[in-house]
This record gives C-alpha cells, structure tokens and sequence, in this order.
C-alpha cells in the first residue's frame, strides 16, 4: 500500500474524508479533530507562495457553511479545455458552482414553500417559458412588489417545461393562480410544503438541487447557461475569516473550529488535498 493511501486511510478513521489525490475529490461526514490540520502542514504554504481564502456564511437557524481554499500568488497558465477528462472536470466545476450559489440563495432568502408552475398544453420551447416566467413575476410584481422567488426549470419526459419555485412563507394561491393563467391562458399552480421534522430550507435545497442536476446531466443546451433564476436584491451573507500566523500549518482544524463556535457543531465535511481546498457546514 503506498504512502498516500495509507494517509487518506488514517484520515477517514478520525471522522473527515479526505479526498485522495485524484482529479475527483469524495465526500464524508466528520466532526474535524487532530487529523485535518495534517492535511495542511505543507512548507510553501506561507506569504511568498499564497495564502489560504476563508470565507464563512450563516444564514441564521444553527445553518452555517464555510468554504476554504489555497490561491497562490503566481495563478498557473490557464489552459485550454483540452481533452474529454479535462472538458469533464470543466462541466464537474460547474455544476458544483450552480448548486453553491443555488444553495446560498435558497438559505439567505429562507424560502421555506415550494411552488410549481405547470402548463396545460405542452409547452416545449423554453424560450416561450422563460417569456411566460417573466410575465409571471412582472403581474405577481404589481401586487407583491418584494415578493421574492428562486426558480429552477425541468423539461419533463414529454418535453414539456415547467418551472419549480421556491418562496417565503405562506402564498396567496389564488392571486398567484389568476396572474400565471392570465399569462398562459391555462396552466396551474402546484403548492407543496415540506415534509415536517426536517428544516424547510435543506428541503427545499435539496428539491431544487435535483432539477438543476437534472439539467446538467441531460446536457440541455437549450438552457445556455440559464439554470437558475432568482429575485434580485437577495442578500448573501459571508464574512472573510483571517487565520493567525502561528495556525497557517493548521487551516482545516482552525477552520472547523471557527464553525463549531458559531453554529454549535460541524456536520457534513469535504477535503481534497489535491487542490488544497475544503468544505464544511454545520448540516449533515
């Protein structure tokens, strides 16, 4: 057994799975400990070569995430896509970009109901639907001026769009009904609530989170880009963490701690030590 698999072994029994050194990192749930600020005992690791980027979001509720990652001060030559292994690590970094920033949305907004905007005939351009969607939110917009909203778009086998929203609080169904017929003619409108015993805003995360995987996994480039679609105005929490000198060698255990103070606990932790970067939340 080699040197680097004998490492990630050790690491996996102490509670964080750590990614081995491969273009694509696992996951695992841990709660930190002596074993992840081994990772990061590396001699470069000081001002001359980079330094470490923390940043630390709490949406309020025990929900907390934290995001760190190394950025040298001489960034590599960016290549080109290259070859398929690269092209998929490209549409990999994307997908993992849209489902962060989904998130985020979903838990700084704390939307806590989903709705679904459905069609009667069998809408398949989804240059119309997005037409449709905007029309929707500009009506609903004359009588809820701040109503706010996070959308994500799935074509069902049929090929029919439709549109998955997540909101806050309770909705008036009717006035939503009446503004999205007067722009379909005939459609409905689908409320649906959370199972109970689960926090609202990882359900609706993870309902979202699906149909926006789905997206990408059919390769739907008629979406161009356009996964997602939110209110403006929605306010994103994060806070830069500075980490003291003397604890450069120790990111992922100072890291932890620092969301174990403000949450309470860590939940769920990501690792990868090929890329020098790391993920935690208090979830999980």
């Amino acid at each position: 057994m080699s040197d680097s698999t004998d490492q990630a072994s050790q690491l996996t029994k102490s509670g964080v799975q750590v990614a081995p050194p491969a273009p694509r990192a696992q996951r695992g749930a841990g709660r930190g400990g002596a074993a992840a600020y081994r990772l990061d005992k590396r001699t470069y690791l000081d001002k001359e070569q980079g330094r470490y980027k923390i940043i630390l979001r709490d949406y309020g509720g025990g929900l907390c995430e934290v995001g760190w990652s190394f950025v040298p001060n001489l960034l590599p030559t960016k290549a080109g896509r290259g070859n398929s292994e690269q092209r998929q690590q490209h549409e990999d970094r994307a997908v993992r970009r849209a489902r962060s920033r989904l998130r985020q949305l979903i838990l700084s907004a704390q939307a806590d109901h989903l709705l679904t905007l459905t069609y009667r005939e069998n809408v398949t351009d989804y240059k119309q639907a997005s037409n449709d969607l905007s029309a929707f939110i500009r009506l609903v917009r004359t009588y809820l001026p701040k109503w706010v909203f996070i959308t994500v778009p799935e074509r069902q086998k049929r090929g029919a769009w439709h549109w998955h929203l997540a909101v806050v609080g309770r909705q008036d169904v009717d006035l939503l009904r009446r503004c999205w017929r007067h722009v379909v003619d005939e459609g409905n409108i689908d409320v649906q609530k959370p199972r109970r015993g689960k926090n609202r805003r990882l359900g609706i995360v993870a309902y979202l989170s699906k149909y926006l995987a789905k997206g990408f996994a059919e390769n739907d480039r008629e979406l161009n880009g356009h996964r997602y679609r939110a209110s403006l105005g929605i306010q994103v929490p994060g806070e830069l963490v500075e980490i003291p000198e003397h604890l450069r060698g120790e990111v992922s255990a100072y890291v932890l701690a620092q969301l174990r103070e403000r949450a309470g606990h860590v939940g769920f932790v990501w690792v990868d030590t090929h890329i020098m970067a790391g993920w935690a939340c208090s979830w999980g």
